[in-house]
Formats: C-alpha cells, sequence, structure tokens
C-alpha cells in the first residue's frame, strides 16, 4: 500500500493525473485500472478519476505500483547537478517561474529514445532537487527539439496553474524568427487554416524583418499554439522555413548546407511577453551564433 499528502503543488488537479505524476513508471492503463477497481481512497472514501484533489487530502493507493528507477548515490547525482547547472542557460528567474533559452538539439521532454537527463524538463527536475526545492518544475509549453529559445518553467504548483491559464487564455505573447524559402509577397500578413488532421483554425501573424534574394526573415506572432504550426503553416503557403527537415523543400535544405553550413532549423523564439501579478514581464532572445552568420553569409 501507498500512502500519500496532496501538497501545496500539486493540489487543485483530478486524481488520475496525480497518480500519473506520482508514479511515473506507471502505464495509464495501469492507473485507469487501480481507480476502476476502487482501489484508491481520498481521505478514507473510494477516489474517482475525475475527482479535484486538495491539499492535504489523504491518499491510500491498495496496489503495489511500481517505483521510481533505482536512484544513483550522492557523488553521481552531485557530479550529474554540476553538468546540467552549466547547461541551463536562465533567463529570468524568480519564485514562480524560470524563463529559459533552449539551444536547438535539446528535446523539451524524454521520450522516444532521449533520457530524463537528456530533455530540459529533467534536467530542472534535477537541477530543482539539487537546489533543495519542494516542487518538480514543469515546462508551461513546448519547444521543438531542432527549435532553439526561450521557454517558460513553473517553479510552483499554483504558477503551473496560472500560466497555464494564461496559454489557454492566449494571453502570453509569443514571437519567433525563421527564415523562410523565397520572399514573402507583402510586408506582412495572417495565416489562418487548419494543420492537417485538425479542425481548428490555427493563425500566425507574420511580417518581414529582413529581405534577401532569395529568402526572407519573418517574425511570427502565434495566436494560437500547436505543434509544428509555424513550419507547417509556411509550408502550407509555399514558403517553407530553410532547414526544415520534416516539411521544408529537402533538395534546397541539401543545398543550403553544403552551399552555407545551415545544419538546422531556422526557427528561433525570440520574444515573451505576459503580465504576472500586476507586472509585465518581457524576455528576449538573439539568434544563436551559427543562425547570425547563415544571415552574414547571405
Amino acid at each position: 500500500m501507498h500512502s500519500l499528502t496532496v501538497n501545496r503543488h500539486n493540489c487543485e488537479q483530478r486524481l488520475d493525473r496525480f497518480l500519473r505524476k506520482a508514479f511515473p513508471a506507471a502505464s495509464l492503463s495501469l492507473i485507469f485500472s487501480v481507480i476502476r477497481k476502487k482501489k484508491v481512497r481520498v481521505n478514507g472514501v473510494i477516489g474517482k478519476a475525475a475527482q479535484i484533489l486538495r491539499e492535504n487530502d489523504a491518499l491510500q493507493i491498495y496496489e503495489n505500483l511500481p517505483q521510481e528507477p533505482q536512484k544513483k548515490s550522492f557523488e553521481q547525482i552531485k557530479e550529474l547537478s554540476q553538468s546540467i547547472k552549466e547547461k541551463l542557460d536562465f533567463v529570468f528567474r524568480n519564485l514562480d517561474f524560470a524563463i529559459l533559452n533552449k539551444p536547438c538539439g535539446l528535446a523539451s521532454q524524454s521520450g522516444s529514445g532521449v533520457s530524463e537527463e537528456e530533455a530540459l524538463a529533467g534536467m530542472l527536475a534535477i537541477w530543482a532537487k539539487s537546489e533543495d526545492m519542494d516542487f518538480k518544475p514543469a515546462l508551461v509549453h513546448r519547444l521543438d527539439k531542432e527549435t532553439s529559445g526561450l521557454i517558460i518553467a513553473a517553479l510552483s504548483g499554483a504558477a503551473l496553474r496560472e500560466l497555464g491559464c494564461l496559454i489557454r487564455e492566449r494571453k502570453i505573447r509569443k514571437e519567433y524568427l525563421a527564415l523562410v524559402k523565397g520572399n514573402m509577397p507583402q510586408k506582412s500578413g495572417k495565416i489562418s487554416m487548419a494543420l492537417p488532421g485538425d479542425d481548428k483554425i490555427s493563425e500566425s501573424v507574420w511580417s518581414v524583418e529582413k529581405s534577401f534574394e532569395d529568402c526572407d526573415l519573418v517574425r511570427v506572432r502565434l495566436e494560437t499554439g500547436r505543434k509544428h504550426q509555424i513550419r507547417i503553416h509556411f509550408a502550407q503557403i509555399g514558403h517553407p522555413l530553410l532547414g526544415d527537415a520534416k516539411h521544408g523543400d529537402f533538395a534546397l535544405n541539401k543545398k543550403l548546407k553544403k552551399d552555407l553550413g545551415l545544419s538546422r532549423l531556422f526557427l528561433h523564439s525570440a520574444l515573451l511577453e505576459f503580465n504576472w501579478q500586476g507586472k509585465k514581464i518581457k524576455s528576449e532572445s538573439a539568434l544563436p551564433q551559427e543562425l547570425e552568420k547563415i544571415l552574414h553569409i547571405l
């Protein structure tokens, strides 16, 4: 049997989601099976998957759910923490959240061959433990592995919920810099269309920052935030992002890699802006050196 107490960070969420986070090694089907078989009690009462947990709720789970992998030794954790601290690039940080500069090639989350220690979320978890924090940082949104730039991580449960609301209500301004194939037909515009397999309309507002002979550097503001939205939108209108190995012009990408040395996606999260407790938070990130070099050559 497992006994758990809900704290201030993990309250105000569904029971099933709480259990998924508390037992990351357990499968989703096992979590639902345990709840369905009435093996979870909340304050002595049979728990329901969708019920919202409150602070100080006492849980008893009458099932031997799998624990986390074997813990590392103190020396291993110390060495790993030091290495991770050197890799994390904090742009802004307070008690509630942190804004980081993510490099190209670093996955936001683990999975698909990426271990926890190799992903930003896992690195933040190890960093938080080394700082004696009582909350596991959670990314509020994601960036593709190939995309560099600004990303927000919540440092408390309350902040995670509030930032999540800001994301859903589109109150966080997110701007990206992208280099696209060809020259845009006008100086600014909006792409409003559904992504493949999605009935909802996605919106990307863009403006040309600088024009070159065969490509444009554009600034894109997301009105919605869906997976690969910018990459797919510009591919849909015939101006795919340079260096995009999934939605781009493969022959052109091969030529650019040979002629210019462009070996990554030219997409960078350049600005985040939102209001937090009556104060405006604005963070900007310049293009990384490898992308700035491409513009210099052009």
